[in-house]
């Protein structure tokens, strides 16, 4: 058995809200796990279930094989690190990290060789005789991760911890939590609405939407295999975009535009969606400009340029294809002139056909 599983756990509240639907996942020991969707999606709401800050409504939920619905917070081995940071304002550092060994009656010299040591790995030993109204967000931050890996517990459980800190404080951050992670071995579950958090930090992704699971995998996976729109649609950045394409003959019609498919696709699997409506996908960093790269064994659609953001590394192109608005990723020196006529080739390997009733990828090849 895997080291955390969670097996069927639903939660009701009592005024009938279902927030989370039969929820399965196996964690392995030392695993770090990303919950990630939008806001209300239920991933606060799992993780709180996992630390015992909630009641499991149905299903079960185990550690290293023991059942574990009943037991308390304290009798879990976690420790959880908060959006709010959950600091004591009138202790100082030292204090608020040593706080939790004190309660377990640690001897003191073995909290302060604690408290030091995490300090110096979180760059916070000249902050120690300091209150948490006299340090920055991304220090009081630190203070919150230190306070939680101090205990040496075996489950780190984080709450959007760093939604409260500046862009730059987060990508520090990031790559602080990730080592600690590498330092310590523990098992770490992060929630976040933050896709980008997400794809950097974890080893699998947990991708949630209205208390449902769409998908657990690598970053890697999520990104290249999504099983549906709303992964495909959530995971990079800028998002995937849908064009609405009609089948007809193994071919798909956007507008006047004739993409055929029979390089990349079975026809028998074309035949089951023959006249009807499918969603075609591709992502922004995905297509070529035609006349400024090589765009053989891709497929070239015409459009009109409204709008250009340069970000430095890269230019976002809004453009129009036929009334259906959708951006474009190029480089800043190819950057083409607002109200231009313009053509671009998605390559055979990057595009996505999707079900619009079901939302499901649709696999362009027979298993």
């Amino acid at each position: 058995m895997a080291y955390l599983t969670l097996r069927g756990i639903n939660k009701i509240y009592p005024n009938g809200f279902h927030a989370v639907h039969d929820f399965n996942l196996e964690i392995e020991k030392g695993e770090f796990i990303v919950f990630v969707g939008s806001s209300g999606c239920g991933k606060s709401t799992t993780l709180r279930m996992i630390a015992g800050l909630e009641n499991i409504s149905s299903g079960d939920f185990f550690i290293d094989g023991e059942r574990a619905n009943e037991k308390g917070p304290r009798d879990r081995g976690v420790a959880m690190v908060f959006q709010s940071y959950a600091l004591y304002p009138h202790m100082t550092v030292y204090d608020n990290m040593a706080f939790g060994l004190t309660l377990q009656g640690v001897d003191d010299d073995v909290i302060e060789k604690r408290v030091l040591n995490t300090a110096m790995i979180l760059g916070l030993t000249e902050y120690l005789d300091r209150k948490p109204r006299a340090l920055s967000g991304g220090q009081r931050q630190r203070v919150a991760v230190g306070r939680a890996i101090i205990r040496k517990v075996d489950i780190f459980l984080m709450d959007e911890p760093l939604s409260n800190l500046d862009a730059k404080q987060r990508v520090t951050m990031r790559s602080e939590i990730t080592q600690i992670h590498r330092e310590t071995g523990a098992t770490t579950i992060y929630v976040t609405h933050d896709q980008t958090e997400a794809m950097t930090m974890a080893d699998r992704i947990v991708v949630m939407k209205d208390g449902y699971i769409q998908q657990v995998g690598t970053p890697y996976d999520l990104y290249f295999n999504p099983v549906n729109m709303f992964v495909a649609g959530f995971i990079g950045e800028p998002p995937m975009n849908f064009i609405t394409a009609k089948v007809n003959d193994c071919k798909l019609n956007i507008g006047e535009t004739v993409i055929d498919l029979e390089a990349v696709a079975d026809k028998s699997v074309l035949k089951k969606y023959e006249g009807e409506e499918i969603a075609f996908g591709f992502r922004p960093e995905h297509i070529k400009l035609v006349g400024k790269e090589d765009v053989r064994k891709a497929y070239t659609i015409p459009c009109t340029v409204e709008l250009t953001e340069l970000l430095g590394d890269n230019t976002n192109v809004y453009v129009d294809i036929r009334g259906v608005k959708t951006i474009l990723k190029v480089d800043p020196h190819d950057s083409p002139a607002v109200d231009a006529k313009i053509s671009f080739a998605i390559p055979f390997e990057n595009i996505y056909l999707f079900d619009k009733e079901t939302e499901k990828r649709i696999k362009l090849k027979e298993q």
